[in-house]
């Protein structure tokens, strides 16, 4: 519980610190595409609303946590539906506690949020805030500008309602003491250990006792059903856009374009934002402007726009439509370096500089490349689009796919053989496997439909060879048996032995005399803490296992992970005193004691919360 908790809390605080570079991260992965709509409801929460865009950006951020997690991990095996409940009962946890911390009276002021935003590398160009760079990005991931302020605020808002548990929480000097009975406790104990590698060297197996468990256990050696299919892969990366769009072409859409591409005049603004002033500070702000103060100094002092405020209010480039429409038409009446009367817009009231005009010169030479190669996207989708529909016309009814892969100018491809369950490459999409396997494919020998795999990536199939399920010889089976029955016969043998050591010890013989009459190595611990280092870690853990309150010596065994069997004769406890800490472990302890009280209390309101909440998906 305590180092759940404390690797929560630092999760939590490591989050919020990084949160926007660990969203940005996500942004270059194409296979985990986000997809669903902002305006289709996924979940409410006690009546507010979840969207399904919320739902698949929460998806995508959960798959990239696993596969960073687990390197090499196909992506394919992340499959929405069973990754969906956990992120969706996550994000109605989080909702939870912002909905309990906002009836606490509890805010986040979009001050604290802006800076946030402007002090964020991903945003900033040379060091400063970039406003196009800054809607780039976050559109990118299919935000829009409020939501993504509100998805910043309200992890600020959780981090701040949880940091108050950990604030208003306390260790009482019982419960340190407590803390440092168990946590400073001391052990002694010896122990010798009996190897098992030793005893399962000696263990000779014989073709008798191998061809008896073959018989014995025929059913845990059979070879699954298993597929060959062929198949036709269908992706954008197949399309060869070498010289496939043609100066020709590229002067028509230009000559198509022109109109729309006349040069024009950007107009570059800055604004001094006012969200709600009163006659007084309008005033003050206006007689400043009026007696010649710098704008930018008073942008910076005045402003309520903290996206711009720090760089003189500067807005950037407008070519009549970024703005609202007052703001568009205040704007352009002035004349380079004039401010405007105050202009009001559902942002507030605001303050207008033009800084300056840049006309944009629209030619041949500045357009070719983007045209280019927006006529070779064209083309790919083009011909994308025609190729799926006649491979799904073509392989509708197939007699082979070789054939269909010639008429397309595709490869067909054969797959490794694969169970049910699938395997690497193309057998490693859940759907391939269905499809393998279905009725039509495996009885009836049809092609498989064109399959979405995602990513604009299709697959046909068709059976190539059908595997059925069979006994293993015992010829392909005989060494694993082998090392089973050895395995097997070295743990009883290994137990046996074990238990009359354990016995000796236990009936008053010394560890070490116990040791020494076998040749096998013993070791003495004396003073050991749960935080020792440098002794075995799975003597030590089950050690601080056994009862503390025994008048005697304790006398266990136990197997390591590596499967040794090891007699251990405890000898003393010693339980811990807070009074001979030092100042810094005794914090360390208030704080933990701190932690895991605050963990209970917030794990309580969390499932009141859930109790009393109303969820409807």
């Amino acid at each position: 519980m305590l180092d759940s908790f404390r690797t929560n809390m630092k999760g939590i605080a490591f989050a919020i610190v990084v949160l926007i570079a660990i969203v940005f991260a996500f942004s270059g992965i194409g296979s985990l595409s986000i997809s669903g709509s902002a305006s289709e409801t996924a979940v409410k929460v006690n009546g507010e609303r979840v969207s399904e865009l919320q739902v698949q950006q929460a998806l995508t951020s959960e798959k990239q946590r696993i596969l960073n997690e687990n390197e090499g991990l196909d992506a394919a095996l992340l499959e929405d539906d069973l990754l969906r409940p956990q992120v969706v009962e996550q994000i109605v946890g989080r909702k939870l506690l912002s909905q309990e911390a906002s009836s606490g009276g509890m805010a986040i002021s979009s001050r604290t949020t802006g800076k946030l935003l402007l002090d964020t590398p991903t945003f900033q160009t040379d060091g400063r805030f970039d406003q196009e760079l800054y809607l780039y990005r976050i559109r990118n991931l299919g935000y829009t500008s409020a939501d993504f302020l509100e998805m910043i605020e309200e992890n600020l808002l959780i981090e701040q309602f949880v940091r108050g548990f950990v604030a208003s929480g306390f260790t009482t000097s019982n419960e340190l003491e407590l803390l440092a009975s168990v946590f400073e406790q001391q052990r002694d104990y010896y122990y010798l250990t009996l190897p098992l590698q030793p005893v399962k060297d000696a263990i000779k197996v014989t073709d008798q006792q191998v061809a008896a468990y073959y018989e014995d256990n025929k059913a845990s050696y059979q070879a699954e059903e298993q597929v060959v299919v062929d198949y036709i892969e269908l992706n954008p990366a197949q399309f060869n856009d070498s010289d496939a769009v043609s100066e020709e072409q590229i002067k028509a859409r230009f000559d198509e374009q022109s109109q729309s591409l006349e040069s024009g005049v950007s107009l570059q603004a800055a604004h001094i934002l006012l969200s709600e002033p009163d006659a007084a500070l309008l005033a003050e702000v206006q007689s400043k402007l009026d007696a010649g103060e710098d704008f930018a100094a008073l942008a910076k002092e005045y402003s309520q726009d903290v996206g711009s405020a720090d760089f003189g209010g500067d807005l950037g480039f407008t070519s009549g439509d970024t703005f609202p429409e007052s703001f568009e038409a205040a704007l352009a009446a002035l004349e380079v370096g004039q401010v405007s009367a105050p202009v009001e817009t559902d942002s507030g009231t605001h303050l207008i500089k033009l800084v300056g005009k840049q006309e944009t010169v629209i030619d041949f030479s500045t357009e070719r490349a983007r045209i280019e190669q927006e006529l070779a996207v064209e083309l790919r989708n083009e011909w994308l689009v025609e190729k799926l529909a006649n491979l799904k016309e073509l392989s509708f009814n197939a007699e082979s796919l070789g054939e269909v892969a010639e008429d397309l100018g595709l490869t067909a491809q054969v797959s490794a053989a694969f169970t049910r369950s699938g395997a690497a490459g193309i057998a490693a999409y859940p759907a391939v496997q269905k499809a393998a396997f279905s009725a039509e494919v495996i009885d009836e020998n049809y092609a498989s439909e064109v399959i979405d795999l995602g990513d604009d990536r299709y697959v046909v199939l068709k059976l190539n060879e059908s595997i059925p399920a069979r006994q293993k010889e015992l010829t392909e089976v005989k060494d694993s048996i082998v090392a089973t029955i050895s395995a097997d016969l070295a743990k009883a043998e290994l137990a046996e032995q074990g238990e009359a050591l354990l016995a000796r010890v236990a009936a008053g013989e010394s560890v070490e005399a116990v040791a020494k009459s076998q040749d096998l190595n013993w070791q003495v611990v004396l003073d050991a803490k749960r935080s020792t280092g440098d002794i075995n870690p799975d003597v030590k853990r089950f050690v601080f296992q056994l009862p503390a309150t025994a008048d005697s010596d304790v006398v266990e065994s136990l197997y390591t992970r590596a499967g040794d069997f090891v007699v251990v004769a405890m000898t003393e406890v010693t339980p811990g005193d807070s009074s001979t800490l030092s100042t810094d472990r005794k914090n360390n302890l208030v704080y933990a004691g701190t932690a895991a009280n605050s963990s209970r209390e917030l794990q309580a309101l969390q499932a009141t919360l859930l109790a009393d909440a109303k969820i409807v998906e």
